[in-house]
């Protein structure tokens, strides 16, 4: 009883928060119905979407455009996928002996933020900052001398208030500076000193980690003389760290501790779609190429209404006929099956408004397909607790055995669909990748659902489950 009473506070946890998802305030201002489903966002094959046209500018000396062209294509789709458009479009054409890319993302109603995204040069590198200025240094005389000087460049912060002068070439050491090295690792996360905020962390390749340690020796600061101020804390101020990204210092701070691993952090009060992007970016490495844009639009949506409404029709009748014919056969059980069964929709639904996932056509062929694997997870547990109520179980005793034998059956049924899943989405671009993440959301929301949700109502509604056949004893819970 004590085990079901905790079953029965994780399924009401779980659904609450799946419908807070779906119902949390967005500046669309929906009403009715369609609030509920107005924080799920919509792939092109629905709602259409941005359309930005890019001419691919590359080096006339170049003797392989054509691979050019591509590589510029694979960051692009990269860079797509990391920052979660995995259902964004991707495509070269030609024309006059030129090579342009097409790049479609649904739903976008920022277009300058996906051109920000898709433009970058992904260019990044490490330096020292020289000085620092809040004026224009390129009208001070002063300021351009003291650049020519130190054989360094004044670049902007990411915000556009501070000039910095960095060299790249640390400690005026020939060999010493990094520039362009593999990020094998780059994860947005909450600034623990900011909770509003966020910085990204990243980590070199091992090929740039003892670069990176000699540099950070070079640069490192003890806390306690940048504390002390006055002459300490100015020469100080000159062995500060820069990351530059695009030409915009992302982050100029000391080093107050010498790095050996090759891991790094840049902070800049970073807003959780600013992180993600510049991680997005970090990891995807450098594009190839330069861009020129050629124009930029929307697109309507791929499918025509009637091919939406068709389909969505379709998966609506089919769902009735399913929760219809468990009824039918199996009765209080089947109505178990019928909640367990709407539990999993809403959840899946909850999850994908939670983490921004687009739903395109094929995401909703992966949720009626979740739908089959849930509805097969509950009959084979039906089966079973009907075969232990004819040998003579009581429904309890019964409920409880069908459990614990049906638990490794559907366990390896649903970790193959899954595996199946994960392929599909590492090795899928587009909408592949979108079908494998609604896939292998449904099929966890249905194995949580048949193991936890429905044994919660069958315990629940034992009293009333009768079984044709069933022995006397084994009518009764």
């Amino acid at each position: 009883m004590k085990d079901n009473k905790v079953r029965g506070i994780i399924t009401l946890i779980v659904i609450a928060l799946a419908f807070l998802s779906l119902l949390w305030p967005t500046s669309e201002g929906y009403k009715g119905l369609a609030s509920l489903f107005s924080r799920i966002k919509l792939g092109l094959d629905i709602s259409g979407g941005a359309r930005i046209e890019y001419k691919v500018d590359i080096d006339k000396s170049v003797e392989n455009p054509s691979q050019v062209a591509e590589d510029v294509w694979t960051v692009l789709r990269n860079r797509l996928d990391m920052a979660n458009y995995t259902e964004a479009i991707v495509k070269q054409t030609f024309r006059e002996e030129n090579t342009f890319i097409i790049v479609e993302i649904p739903g976008a109603t920022d277009t300058a933020r996906a051109e920000q995204l898709i433009g970058s040069t992904g260019l990044l590198w490490f330096g020292q900052v020289i000085d620092s200025t809040t004026s224009d240094p390129n009208i001070d005389p002063n300021l351009v001398n003291e650049a020519k000087r130190e054989k360094a460049e004044w670049l902007l912060d990411r915000e556009g208030k501070t000039w910095y002068l960095v060299k790249k070439e640390i400690a005026n050491i020939s060999n010493l500076k990094l520039v362009s090295p593999k990020i094998v690792e780059a994860i947005p996360q909450v600034d623990r000193n900011n909770v509003a905020g966020y910085v990204v962390t990243f980590k070199l390749d091992k090929q740039y980690a003892d670069v990176f340690k000699r540099i950070t020796e070079k640069l490192y600061v003890p806390e306690d003389l940048i504390n002390q101020g006055g002459v300490a804390y100015q020469q100080a101020l000159k062995k500060r760290l820069a990351i530059v990204l695009d030409d915009r210092v992302q982050f100029a701070g000391f080093v107050t501790a010498k790095i050996t691993d090759g891991s790094a952090l840049i902070k800049g009060n970073f807003t959780l779609d600013e992180a993600k992007q510049l991680a997005a970016i970090l990891k995807s490495g450098a594009l190839p190429a330069r861009l020129e844009k050629v124009s930029s639009g929307w697109v309507a949506p791929l499918l025509g209404a009637d091919i939406v409404s068709a389909s969505l029709k379709a998966g609506i009748i089919g769902i009735i006929l399913v929760l219809i014919y468990m009824i039918i056969f199996y009765g209080v059980m089947g109505i178990v099956a019928d909640i367990a069964l709407l539990y999993n929709t809403f959840l899946l639904l909850g999850i994908l408004a939670a983490t921004g996932s687009i739903l395109t056509l094929p995401g909703i062929a992966g949720i009626i397909l979740t739908i089959g694997t849930t509805v097969d997870g509950n009959i084979i547990i039906y089966e079973r607790i009907k075969e232990e109520i004819r040998r003579g179980s009581s429904v309890k005793a019964a409920i409880s055995t069908a459990f614990s034998k049906s638990f490794i059956t559907l366990f390896d049924a649903n970790l193959t669909t899954i595996i199946a899943g994960l392929f599909l989405y590492y090795f899928g671009t587009g909408t592949v990748k979108g079908f494998a993440i609604t896939l292998i959301i449904g099929v966890l929301g249905s194995l949580f659902v048949n193991l936890i949700v429905s044994r919660f109502f069958l315990e629940l509604f034992s009293g009333a489950i009768k079984v044709k056949g069933a022995s006397k004893g084994g009518a009764r819970a």
